[in-house]
């Protein structure tokens, strides 16, 4: 992966201030901090598809958070590219595409270019929904043959290592890494059902979050999608734990969650502002997903993608650019 040349940033930087000037300029619809930062998400509105996942139809954009300004399509490649997620600290984009057959993690620069996949020859089972360190210089991922695990590698591709090796560890996905502490939250199914467990960032000291077996329900309810706060105190996920899937949030020590979002659908995927006060997510609106964001406490709901016909847009990611 080359990393960014400096003419690179200084063309970034530049069309990313023009960037910021316009949405700056767009008024809030009533959000506060509305523009704080960018979104980065997945959708099919080029190639419309109703089936439930596309092999050939998805690709990455970055919107505005208010929504009131053409998204910026970043990736063009007749695949199915998902899961972005933006490191301030490196300036890169990573996100998993099976352009090259089973998926796979990549990296780019933030307008889209120099697209490289980050292991030489990939992973065997695959590789889904990266999240960077604090520092930007590691990446964990979930590999895509079940049973799923948690792996950690380099930005240079180099240090690959399984954190769940374990035989009986069941599936383990959507990992997210804090950006306080060397921890990791991730969803995992060794238990029975999945629930929200986190590790240190070599594999040592797990520790469940969510529903206790010893006072939990029968059967227990599925907690998934685990996003760190920008501070690395509280934990945004989604739950189907009082009927269909919503979105949460605990302190990090998985106690005092409270209920976010009341809908009769399905909310899932969250991911913070970079101040933290507030939280982006998709919902399913009549079969397909949308971007939605709101406050970090469930109010001021609002709608900032509308794709066209059966489309979907989703799995947003919230960056924020920093000239450091």
């Amino acid at each position: 992966m080359t990393i960014i040349r400096n003419e690179q940033c200084r063309v970034l930087l530049a069309t990313l201030v023009l960037l910021s000037v316009g949405w700056l300029a767009a008024p809030h619809a009533g959000q506060d901090g509305a523009n704080d930062g960018f979104i980065l998400f997945a959708t099919d509105r080029d190639n419309p598809s109703a089936l439930p996942i596309c092999p050939t139809c998805e690709e990455i954009y970055v919107m505005s958070p208010d929504g009131l300004t053409p998204a910026t399509r970043l990736t063009e490649n007749n695949a199915s590219d998902n899961g972005p997620v933006w490191s301030h600290s490196k300036k890169l984009i990573a996100f998993h595409s099976n352009r090259n057959g089973l998926p796979q993690i990549f990296l780019m620069n933030p307008d889209g270019t120099d697209q490289q996949m980050l292991i030489a020859g990939g992973v065997p089972d695959g590789g889904a929904f990266p999240s960077f360190s604090q520092s930007g210089n590691e990446l964990c991922f979930n590999t895509q043959v079940r049973p799923r695990k948690i792996f950690v590698v380099n930005i240079q591709g180099t240090g690959l290592t399984n954190l769940t090796p374990e035989a009986d560890a069941g599936d383990n996905l959507r990992c997210d890494w804090s950006p306080k502490k060397h921890r990791i939250a991730f969803g995992s199914s060794r238990a029975g059902n999945e629930e929200i467990y986190v590790m240190n960032a070599d594999g040592s000291d797990l520790l469940r979050l969510t529903n206790d077996p010893a006072d939990g329900p029968t059967p227990l309810p599925v907690d998934a999608n685990p996003a760190w706060s920008p501070k690395g105190d509280r934990i945004a996920f989604e739950s189907t734990r009082d009927g269909n899937s919503e979105v949460y949030v605990m302190n990090a020590d998985g106690g005092d969650p409270v209920r976010l979002t009341f809908f009769d659908g399905q909310d899932t995927k969250p991911t913070w502002s970079p101040k933290g006060d507030r939280i982006a997510f998709h919902r399913r609106i009549e079969g397909h997903l949308e971007v939605h964001t709101m406050n970090a406490d469930g109010s001021d709901v609002f709608r900032i993608t509308d794709t066209p016909g059966v489309g979907f847009s989703g799995f947003p990611s919230w960056g924020k650019w920093s000239a450091r």
